[in-house]
């Protein structure tokens, strides 16, 4: 006599518990990595610097039109950069950049990049 033992039904293996595991690794390696930072603009106040009080070389503003060097209105940003070109050339060493009201952020970085152009002049941002 042949007797059957009833076939047990596999139960589903629960993926809850593995889910909650691979987000909190994944939540853990987010927040203790580091994140490297692109494009980033240095900021020095005046005064920072530790030298003299002396009187810069360009005087830059930045305001909802947009830029002006040494009271000169900068149309086009390449304009702009064979201006500072020009003045590296007659020995400009350091630079204030001063942002007046209604300059938009986006106008500000970008000031600070076309003097930075070169990485030769030293550009101090003021209040």
């Amino acid at each position: 006599m042949r007797i059957d033992m009833p076939r047990q039904a596999r139960r589903r293996v629960s993926l809850t518990s593995l889910i909650d595991v691979i987000f909190l690794l994944l939540l853990f390696f987010m927040l203790s990595s580091t994140f490297t930072r692109f494009n980033s603009v240095e900021l020095s106040a005046p005064g920072s610097g530790g030298g003299s009080a002396a009187r810069p070389d360009v005087f830059a503003t930045v305001d909802a039109e947009g830029l002006s060097i040494n009271g000169e209105r900068i149309p086009d940003p390449d304009v702009g950069r064979v201006m500072v070109e020009a003045l590296l050339q007659s020995g400009a060493t350091s630079a204030l950049l001063v942002p007046r009201e209604g300059a938009t952020a986006q106008n500000l970085v970008s000031a600070l990049e076309m003097m930075r152009a070169g990485g030769r002049l030293k550009v101090v941002l003021a209040r």
